[in-house]
């Protein structure tokens, strides 16, 4: 039976579980599911737990040991199933489909795995446990579903919060409930006051979103310039090198600028270079363009690319972050 996130409390009340399987790529939920069905077992007397981790060169006969090995002492026991890859694999799928069809009372089996694609949820291991207990899928938040987390998290805690307050412990998190959870704690510690304002709060928080590469890529191809340059901010304070930055910036460059005008090389020769010698390549088109002149506006991407390179290097006078947020506008702008 497949159910979501905010139905696993009612359904483990009213039903007895003996196969349950979390997956999602929210580590929030995904810890409360897995406390949650822990929790429900525990008080049905499943005090033994074995945890077996799915790991390159796994023993799948560890698994059917464990549904014969019943406790010495007469506890029913949890096995606690962690696939991180996601993929059993045959030998795997097939134990799992055994062990499910032939559960001992006396044995419960959670298994944890990540998101599991199209494929996954129709494979054989999952069906079976779809058919035999309880499936749980847990996603990333959107802003508003953030903002009503939020809301009801600080009316649970005694605290009155305006909109926009909550508007802004959102935008901070940015749907990492992990995060949020961490920063409501620290409102809890640190506000005076259990009616909050929106000067308590920003001076209690601190940035907690965690940005990627690819997050930067996605923002530079929108007009999004307060979230670039959030994602900027973010990722300074990460401590990742500007130059990986300017590398998916210049690739960006090099996109745009590819299609306004006519490459110099070939199509057929562009679309089999390989990223690092397409990046050397628009290096040198940044040189022969006039390097160490900065680019007055969006229309020479790539002379600013080059500028940005000296900066970074220390051969051009400016701050990188600075002048990263400047050419990531200017990308936004001429896309």
């Amino acid at each position: 039976m497949q159910i979501r996130f905010p139905q696993l409390k009612a359904c483990l009340e009213r039903t007895e579980v003996g196969v349950f399987l979390v997956t999602g790529d929210e580590p929030y939920q995904h810890m409360l599911a897995v406390d949650m069905f822990r929790s429900h077992k525990e008080k049905s007397g499943f005090t033994d737990r074995k945890i077996l981790t799915v790991e390159p060169g796994f023993d799948w006969s560890e698994l059917e040991a464990a549904r014969h090995a019943l406790s010495l002492f007469g506890e029913q026991t949890l096995v606690d199933l962690r696939i991180p890859a996601g993929k059993p694999g045959a030998s795997g799928s097939k134990a799992i489909v055994g062990f499910v069809q032939d559960l001992h009372p006396d044995v419960a089996l959670l298994v944890q795995a990540p998101r599991l694609d199209r494929s996954a949820m129709h494979s054989a291991w999952v069906k079976a446990i779809d058919k035999a207990g309880v499936l749980v899928r847990v996603w990333p938040l959107n802003y508003a579903e953030t903002e009503n987390w939020i809301r009801k998290k600080l009316s649970s805690e005694g605290f009155v919060a305006g909109r926009d307050v909550v508007a802004f412990i959102a935008q901070q998190v940015e749907g990492n409930l992990l995060a949020a959870r961490q920063e409501l704690e620290k409102i809890a510690l640190l506000a005076e006051d259990k009616e909050l304002t929106l000067e308590t709060v920003s001076r209690v928080l601190t940035d907690s979103s965690h940005y990627s590469l690819k997050e930067l890529t996605e923002v530079l191809a929108t007009r999004q310039v307060a979230r670039l340059v959030r994602i900027l901010h973010g990722l300074e304070k990460e401590d990742v090198k500007p130059p990986l930055l300017l590398w998916a910036m210049t690739e960006q460059a090099r996109k745009i600028a590819e299609t306004r005008q006519s490459s110099s090389t070939s199509p057929a020769t562009s679309r089999t270079q390989d990223p690092l010698t397409r990046l050397s390549r628009v290096h040198q088109q940044c040189i022969d363009v006039g390097e160490g002149t900065r680019a007055s506006g969006s229309a020479d991407l790539l002379k600013q690319c080059a500028w940005v390179d000296r900066v970074i290097k220390g051969r051009g006078d400016g701050n990188p972050w600075h002048e990263l947020i400047q050419l990531g506008i200017a990308i936004q702008m001429a896309g």
